[in-house]
């Protein structure tokens, strides 16, 4: 599973952050590393580099809901290292708190074309390189190819709390299961890993109630942490390139719903 090259979404913090530090110690691997802020970007570059013991990573600032930013990534691993991406982490998002009743429909447009629309684009760029790549005489046993997207247990489960958001992931699920089906034949393995509770960031930036969210952590905690769904993400990516876990649901223990 050496010499592997990939692209890391939502790489400046969270999940993206934690999956390029996990797989920074990986020999062989280099990453071209996404996010919207560039000195927190540049902050998680020089860790994975550090890690490494040499530069091993690259970074391309952009929104990814525009198409352009994910073009500029698999770009960048052609100019850096003369080669299409092997695996694409896609863990760049937003949420929403509120119902369909509550929420602010004024975002509703941001969040679709950043969970759905940008997902789409994303999706289709990093599939269109990886059939060209695979189309040449290639061995996806051992030199596997992937796509891993972060879901969540709310897009399987309805929930009356958070349902706007929650349809965002219910559309993950769909565009991903139909993605491993059209993909699979063709040697490329497709994930959709959807992790339930999990304390980073995400809940202060999306506008949630911190105090609700504290509760809830102390009712079905302790949480996951952004460690834990980076430590399945690299698990999931070095099988070999036969065996697949198309699909991964990681909570709490003590979450029993969503």
């Amino acid at each position: 599973m050496i010499d592997r090259v990939g692209i890391i979404t939502g790489a400046s913090s969270g999940i993206g952050k934690s999956t390029a530090i996990t797989l920074a110690s990986i020999l062989g691997m280099r990453l071209v590393l996404s996010g919207r802020n560039k000195s927190e970007l540049i902050q998680v570059q020089n860790e994975v580099n550090k890690i490494a013991g040499k530069e091993i990573s690259e970074i391309v600032v952009g929104d990814i809901s525009d198409k352009q930013t994910v073009g500029n990534c698999i770009q960048k691993c052609k100019d850096t290292w003369d080669i299409n991406p092997c695996f694409f982490i896609a863990s760049a998002g937003r949420g929403l708190p509120g119902t369909l009743i509550s929420s602010n429909e004024e975002e509703w447009g941001s969040l679709i074309n950043t969970n759905v629309i940008g997902l789409m684009h994303q999706l289709k760029a990093v599939s269109q390189s990886m059939i060209e790549s695979t189309e040449v005489s290639h061995d996806f046993v051992s030199k596997p190819r992937d796509i891993v997207v972060i879901g969540s247990s709310i897009g399987r489960n309805v929930s009356p709390f958070n349902s706007v958001y929650g349809s965002t992931k219910f559309a993950t699920h769909g565009l991903t299961e139909a993605l491993r089906r059209e993909l699979g034949p063709k040697g490329i393995r497709v994930t959709l890993i959807e992790p339930g509770l999990v304390e980073t960031n995400f809940q202060k930036n999306a506008g949630y109630d911190m105090q609700w969210f504290k509760d809830y952590v102390e009712e079905v905690g302790p949480a996951l942490v952004s460690d834990d769904i980076a430590k399945t993400i690299q698990f999931s990516i070095q099988l070999p390139g036969n065996v697949h876990l198309d699909n991964i649901s990681i909570r709490p223990t003590r979450q029993s719903y969503p």
